[in-house]
């Protein structure tokens, strides 16, 4: 059992312990430090490590060197503790030729808060990315809070290390503390804040682990009689979704496909999950798994997210990406594999032959379905949801589709049952700005029908890349929903007095005139038959835009409804 103990004198020495037990558990113990006031907690923290091996010099540059001789000669990462100022940038000559050496180090730099910066206040400098581009991953590290999870600090650390495991080199972390620096007479309790590392203080273990299909680790795994969660994130190949999906098929385990995956069409799916986890009894036989397995990339439904962050079972990432994917801070195992290879390795001799959980969830989502969802729908006016609802089933085989951001890729992933068209979207950033462009870059390459689907706002930012389109060889129609701004904000607790003036950002256009500017066809229904009519036109067409013209509360009053609706459903 660990040593580590909860109690401390203040935040920043928890953070600092946590750090540097984290950094342990992952093999490093050799710490190079020079002395300073700032970086007291980290100092302090690894001084007092019964695994830490402390080498001290005055000067940070040839701390720096010695550091980098000491990596070299062992073959095994060694971490540098610095103040901050000029201390840090002493450390610059040893770091590029850490990079350029494929030598692994870890700075931890201590640095003045962000209220100290920019102010005249004393060995205050510009540390972000100190060292440009030479360090192979930089963490700006958030003043110590407790209103941070704990889980963000080591799963950062994690990230950093998984950087050097791809190539060899040196990382960077920058601590921002505030004081107090130094202990205090009283120790403070903080069992609470760290009751979500419970498993992690009764252990010695890192809190992630990182398997690749080759690591010894593997052989500890297992999911034979186990309720499994398939997730299925966001996927670039749609031959993979599918043999995800037929996996969960084979096994009798339930799948949540969001529509980035192009699979939320897949028979398996239990399409609208995001809207259907209001009603509590679903979410609860869920909540029965054992293990969430999630493929893919970054997940897009809030509501997902939020019950990945509450449940109490492992929560496992199979992707080949070199980035973090963990926005809740819950990962226990990751598998650094493509899905073909994580498929091979990991699908049991015999199907799992227990199907009561599976049946019991899909027969409350066909209840909710039935009795919820498809009635709202069909009783639903002429509005952003019924136009994306109906957009689902007009969309045609082997087609292309790119979601902008903002509202539009919400109620995609909440209302579209989708799987006959390849799915595109700028979710890396999830900016607003560029979509278009991406789109007929989109259309371009593959050389297909597209069909664009974004916000007014969206629309507006990228307005002069219409005449890209003029590239395009295959029909490309562009879908407005135009809510007269950011309607996005009705959804989110910004202040009500501010929300239209500071949020929002009412225009007022309409976009016809823009569609005349660059020869496009314009439509603009006003009911769901016309614009059925108008979409099935443009798909004979070339170019085509579609406006939908909406109140601007209107998709967010029907979604409360909706949800308000799934909530008190009492079957």
């Amino acid at each position: 059992m660990t040593q580590f103990t909860h109690n401390t004198s203040n935040i920043n020495l928890l953070w600092a312990k946590l750090c540097i037990e984290e950094l342990v558990r992952h093999g490093v113990t050799e710490f190079c430090i020079a002395p300073g006031s700032r970086s007291t907690p980290l100092t302090l923290m690894a001084a007092s490590h019964p695994k830490i091996k402390v080498h001290l010099h005055f000067d940070e540059r040839g701390l720096g060197f010695f550091a980098l001789g000491l990596s070299n000669a062992s073959k095994k990462n060694v971490a540098i503790i610095s103040t901050s100022g000029t201390a840090v940038a002493n450390l610059y000559p040893a770091i590029i030729e850490a990079k350029q050496s494929n030598i692994n180090l870890i700075v931890l730099s201590a640095d003045r808060p962000p209220e100290l910066l920019d102010c005249g206040a004393n060995q205050a400098i510009d540390q972000h990315r100190i060292f440009s581009h030479y360090p192979l991953f930089f963490a700006q590290i958030p003043t110590p809070t407790l209103s941070i999870s704990p889980r963000f600090l080591l799963t950062t650390i994690h990230q950093g290390l998984q950087a050097q495991r791809q190539q060899q080199g040196p990382i960077h972390f920058n601590f921002p503390f505030a004081e107090p620096l130094y202990p205090q007479d009283n120790n403070l309790n903080y069992d609470a804040y760290l009751a979500s590392l419970q498993d992690w203080l009764t252990q010695t273990k890192p809190l992630t682990q990182t398997l690749s299909v080759h690591s010894k680790l593997l052989e500890h795994v297992e999911i034979t009689n186990k309720k499994v969660l398939i997730v299925l994130a966001r996927m670039h190949n749609p031959e993979e979704s599918m043999q995800i999906a037929q996996f969960a098929s084979n096994m009798n385990y339930p799948l949540l496909a969001d529509i980035q995956s192009s699979h939320a069409g897949n028979i398996e799916n239990l399409h609208a999950y995001d809207l259907l986890l209001a009603h509590k009894k679903w979410s609860l036989l869920l909540n029965e798994a054992d293990i969430i397995i999630q493929f893919g990339g970054q997940l897009l439904s809030k509501s997902l997210n939020d019950f990945i962050a509450s449940f109490h079972g492992k929560y496992w990432l199979v992707s080949s990406a070199m980035g973090r994917i963990d926005a809740m801070h819950r990962v226990d195992l990751r598998f650094h594999c493509d899905t073909m290879q994580w498929l091979k390795k990991y699908i049991p001799a015999t199907k799992q032959l227990n199907q009561h959980w599976l049946i019991n969830i899909k027969h409350k989502h066909k209840q909710l379905n039935k009795h919820i969802l498809q009635p709202f729908l069909k009783d639903l006016p002429f509005s952003e949801i019924s136009i994306v609802a109906h957009l689902d089933k007009l969309l045609i085989k082997n087609s292309l589709l790119f979601i902008g951001n903002s509202m539009s890729i919400r109620l995609a992933d909440m209302f579209m049952n989708q799987q006959n068209c390849q799915i595109y979207s700028n979710r890396g950033a999830s900016g607003i700005d560029g979509l278009i462009a991406s789109a007929i870059g989109v259309a371009k390459q593959k050389n297909k029908s597209t069909t664009l689907l974004l916000g007014d706002t969206s629309f507006l930012y990228d307005l002069n890349s219409l005449a890209l389109l003029k590239k395009l060889e295959q029909p490309f129609i562009i879908i407005v929903l135009n809510n007269d701004g950011g309607a996005i904000f009705n959804l989110l607790p910004v202040p009500k007095a501010q929300r239209k003036e500071f949020y929002q950002l009412p225009h007022g256009l309409d976009f016809a005139a823009s569609c005349q500017q660059f020869s496009i066809d314009y439509y603009c229904p006003d009911s769901i038959n016309i614009f059925i009519k108008n979409y099935q036109r443009a798909l004979k067409g070339s170019l085509s835009l579609i406006e939908i013209r909406v109140e601007n509360e209107q998709c967010a009053q029907q979604l409360k409804q909706l949800k308000e609706l799934i909530y008190n459903a009492s079957f």
